[in-house]
């Protein structure tokens, strides 16, 4: 009967301390496989990039109209006529490091988001 009653308290004890453990990690999986900047106006994905970055105004009947680049000091490195409301940017001339990035909304919006680049 002990060893029934030592079953019973170890496995209830281990049910409960591993559903503590998936709950752990449901929360942190949105953290780790989010790659992309939001700001409410404007997506712009994958961040942190490599060679490209997509962006896309989150109201489809805005368009994208420019995109500057700043270094995290604030000289612009590089400046972009988009015109669209998707577009997809290429990145290989900045060098790797955190950019800022200024855009412009066919609603005359303009905000500034961080971009990283690998």
């Amino acid at each position: 009967m002990k060893k029934f009653l030592f079953f019973v308290t170890f496995s209830v004890s281990f049910l409960m301390f591993s559903s503590e453990i998936k709950a752990q990690q449901t929360l942190r999986e949105p953290l780790s496989t989010s790659q992309k900047s939001d700001d409410g106006a404007l997506v712009a994905y994958p961040n942190p990039t490599r060679d490209f970055i997509i962006v896309k105004a989150k109201n489809s009947s805005l368009r994208v109209t420019a995109v500057t680049f700043y270094s995290i000091i604030g000289t612009q490195v590089l400046e972009i006529s988009v015109n669209a409301n998707t577009a997809e940017i290429r990145l290989d001339k900045l060098k790797p490091g955190k950019y800022l990035m200024k855009y412009t909304l066919s609603d005359n919006t303009q905000k500034v988001t961080q971009i990283v680049k690998q």
